[in-house]
């Protein structure tokens, strides 16, 4: 992409040019010529040019730059007429002349005065027979009818008749020095109906001298639209039409050198634009095929300006150019697509066999669209390659998700949704906070005003998207990140609804992230001296024995990150610590119990006293209540069951009269709560059914 900044301009809009200074074709030359060519030819009978071309070639532009020409002296005066300001033959051939004559009176009263006001004359006898005029393709009957016409004309005023009112017209346009111009446009875009109307009066009025009709349209709509009982429309087209002028398609180089210079201008409000390294396919393959002239460029600019304008920030940019491209030009497979959205973004590992259904959904979009089977293709294959296993012999499995979920990947359904709704899925809200947290892995402080910043409801989620960076992880990030992290376990809520199967935790979905960041370390002495750099900076015990646990040999939860004597080190060191100081905030110790057990199996004591600080007693008590789920056969409820891990508790209290008097005096001093009437229920010989 360019760097001219562009983040100024404002965006283009789809209207045809209005002089040679916009003209980026080179076209003014061309119509220069043709208009001046216009000028040496006899008009003293009329004269009906056609500008030809399909729509969005460029017609309305190349009549513009025909103007310039027309204002070269002697000037020519040229009057549009517009076809959609009428509805039905009579209308159209009253305003048609009543427009024409009004126009000439503003141009020059002195000079086309009377002209104008023969013309109105001339509207009002023929309004109410210009149901007569003949059909296209009425040939030798057309003919005859058209003379029946001038007959009926010739009877239906008392004072004047149409045919001396039209001598009085054809007298005072043969005194004109210059032709007058009259500009038809936009004539292919009428019905089939009105079309005719538009040439059945251009046929009645083509005679008139120093009259040049400029028509334009494209040839093949007209043609079918003026075919008639098996008459071509091109026979008629060729009565009428005396001199044409085909509008070349613009050199498909050039065309892309406006694709291009579009582009700039469509991603200069995005800070920082990049694409991807698909770009270069994704443009040849299902960008360019869908361009055809440079209607098609404007039409493309305004639509894709505003939506990268909206989500650049958000989605793929080159995801996004290529789905707009679809949306503007082929709307009817876009929704195609919007329908299956689950089909484009759903993984399948090696193991699992396609899904038959998916596969006839797919084989039938091909079948839908066969003009469109490459870009279709290509699409699949740049931008949804999970739907490729549909059509080739290939798969995506569940590792993929994350990789296209980091670089904002319509692959992702989170980002196809906020593509298609414009709204971003709850997921998707959380993803875009993990994604700035990953940014500011590096800065503890900043990371912290981040998260804590947060619905604390969201943080379990927002700190779990951390792990799809997993691959950019830096080591500048180990030590701020996991510190920042652990000492945000206990601000973070445990969810109340768990579904039968999450057995996620606050402690576990921060671990993961933590060993994730010291694993980008290989060297163990190395990692030992960050596992000592963080854990000087742990605010809680609960969060350094987790560590601890995490990075050495403790059974079922240590990965082994450091060596075993640095492990046993640190386990000693720990409970030294707790020895000498029992925490300073015991209401954010989220594991008390765990703390204290380690100190129990230390020294081989009983490490609470009903008299210790009530606050860490009720640590302890809510640290040890879990909740049970069950799901009873065939049905879909999951059950749930708060506990006490009561043996444990007896246990790091030494009996339960001592539980029984923590609970009294936790309830004293504190208040009740429920773990405290669950402990009632067990200090009341209540136990669970089942363990």
């Amino acid at each position: 992409m360019s760097g001219t900044d562009h983040s100024q301009e404002k965006p283009p809009i789809d209207a045809p040019i209005a002089s040679s200074v916009d003209d980026n074709l080179g076209r003014a030359p061309v119509a220069h010529d043709f208009a001046a060519s216009i000028r040496e030819l006899d008009t003293s009978q009329g004269l009906v040019v056609g500008i030809l071309g399909p729509w969005g070639h460029g017609k309305s532009s190349f009549i513009n730059l025909m103007r310039e020409q027309f204002e070269v002296e002697p000037t020519l005066t040229v009057v549009d007429f517009n076809p959609w300001m009428f509805s039905g033959s009579n209308q159209l051939v009253n305003f048609f002349f009543t427009e024409i004559g009004a126009e000439l009176n503003v141009r020059s009263q002195s000079r086309f005065g009377k002209t104008a006001d023969w013309l109105a004359q001339y509207a009002g006898i023929l309004k109410p027979v210009s149901q007569f005029i003949p059909i296209p393709g009425a040939a030798t009957a057309g003919e005859a009818t058209a003379t029946a016409l001038v007959g009926l004309a010739d009877a239906t005023n008392a004072d004047l008749s149409a045919k001396k009112v039209r001598e009085k017209i054809t007298k005072e346009l043969t005194a004109l020095t210059e032709p007058i111009v009259v500009v038809i446009d936009d004539i292919d875009r009428l019905t089939t109906i009105e079309i005719r109307e538009i040439f059945k009066l251009v046929r009645l009025t083509a005679s008139f001298p120093n009259i040049i009709y400029v028509l334009a349209f494209d040839r093949e709509r007209v043609e079918q639209a003026l075919t008639d009982d098996g008459v071509p429309g091109r026979a008629y087209l060729e009565k009428i039409v005396q001199l044409s002028f085909d509008v070349p398609q613009a050199p498909r180089k050039l065309l892309r050198s406006q694709v291009f210079e579009e582009l700039n201008r469509i991603l200069s409000p995005v800070a920082n634009a990049t694409l991807d390294d698909r770009w270069s396919d994704v443009y040849w393959e299902v960008i360019d095929p869908l361009f055809s002239n440079l209607r098609d460029v404007t039409r493309y600019a305004i639509s894709a300006r505003s939506t990268v304008k909206s989500l650049g920030n958000e989605v793929n940019l080159v995801d996004l150019l290529a789905m707009e491209a679809l949306r503007v030009f082929r709307p009817e497979l876009t929704q195609e697509l919007s329908k299956l959205r689950r089909e484009l973004t759903s993984t399948r590992n090696i193991t699992e066999r396609r899904d038959d259904r998916t596969q006839a959904t797919m084989n039938a979009l091909l079948a839908n669209f066969p003009d469109d089977d490459d870009v279709i293709r290509a699409v699949f294959n740049r931008v949804f390659p999970v739907a490729l296993q549909y059509i080739e012999n290939n798969h995506y499995g569940n590792d993929w998700l994350n990789t296209w979920r980091t670089a904002h990947r319509m692959a992702h359904i989170d980002f196809l949704n906020l593509y298609f709704d414009r709204v971003a899925p709850d997921e998707l809200v959380a993803f875009r906070s993990s994604e700035r947290a990953f940014e500011l892995l590096g800065d503890g402080a900043a990371l912290k005003e981040h998260l804590t910043g947060l619905d604390p409801e969201e943080l379990e989620e927002v700190i779990e998207g951390l792990t799809s960076y997993e691959s950019k992880f830096t080591t500048d990030m180990i030590a701020p990140g996991s510190i920042t992290l652990l000492n945000l376990i206990d601000a973070i809520p445990e969810k109340e609804q768990r579904g039968f199967f999450d057995i996620g935790r606050p402690d576990i979905t921060v671990g993961r992230v933590v060993l994730r960041l010291l694993r980008r370390v290989e060297d163990e002495a190395v990692r030992e001296a960050l596992v000592a750099q963080i854990l000087e900076s742990i605010e809680t015990y609960s969060s350094q024995l987790d560590f601890i646990h995490s990075v050495g040999y403790q059974e079922g939860v240590g990965h082994k990150l450091v060596s075993k004597a640095f492990a046993e080190q640190i386990q000693t060191e720990f409970v030294e610590r707790l020895k000498k100081a029992p925490p300073t905030e015991p209401e954010r110790e989220w594991d008390a119990w765990r703390i204290y057990d380690a100190l129990q199996t230390h020294t081989g004591k009983t490490p609470l006293k009903p008299s210790d600080d009530p606050a860490l007693l009720r640590a302890v008590l809510h640290s040890l209540k879990s909740t049970a789920r069950s799901q009873s056969m065939g049905s879909r409820q999951v059950n749930a069951e708060d506990r006490l891990a009561w043996e444990l508790l007896v246990q790091v209290f030494g009996s339960e009269d001592a539980v029984r008097t923590v609970v009294s005096n936790v309830r004293m001093t504190l208040g009740d709560d429920k773990v405290l009437q669950l402990a009632d229920r067990y200090l009341s010989g209540w136990r669970p059914e089942r363990s």
